[in-house]
């Protein structure tokens, strides 16, 4: 079973400031706290690879992940561990502007399905709003 979970903020940065600091991995990864055992481990044509994990209490969810950027936008998508895939995506609002978080998750069979579907999801999400709110607080405020 497949779950997304979004989350969006505004945050009082230009959309170029906030896209400068979300296409670098080097700059992010330490800013926020539910991303945790990370490591870079090279470049690649495609973009860079990266073990990183995501937090939620004692569960952890991610593995080793290739990550690409665009202007204003980062993807990465799992190449083992926990299948997943995860966007950041930057939209300008006049002076401010928006930035969207996307996970996206697949966990299989019976068990994991129905734990997915109750639990999994929530806990997915709550790890996105703290991820976002570090994002905001940490361009916001320094």
């Amino acid at each position: 079973m497949t779950q997304t979970v979004s989350v969006t903020r505004q945050i009082r940065r230009s959309a170029d400031e906030v896209g400068l600091f979300i296409t670098d991995m080097h700059e992010l990864v330490p800013k926020v706290s539910t991303f945790k055992r990370c490591e870079f481990i090279g470049d690649t044509s495609d973009g860079q690879i990266w073990e990183i994990f995501m937090q939620s209490g004692t569960i952890f969810l991610g593995g080793r992940v290739l990550a690409s950027t665009q202007p204003r936008r980062l993807v990465w998508h799992s190449l083992r561990g926990t299948r997943h895939s995860f966007e950041a995506l930057v939209e300008d609002d006049g002076g401010s502007s928006h930035l969207r978080l996307s996970l996206t998750f697949s966990l299989a069979g019976f068990g994991t399905a129905w734990f997915t579907e109750l639990i999994g999801r929530g806990i997915a999400s709550r790890t996105l709003e703290a991820a976002v709110e570090e994002i905001r607080h940490s361009l916001e405020y320094g």
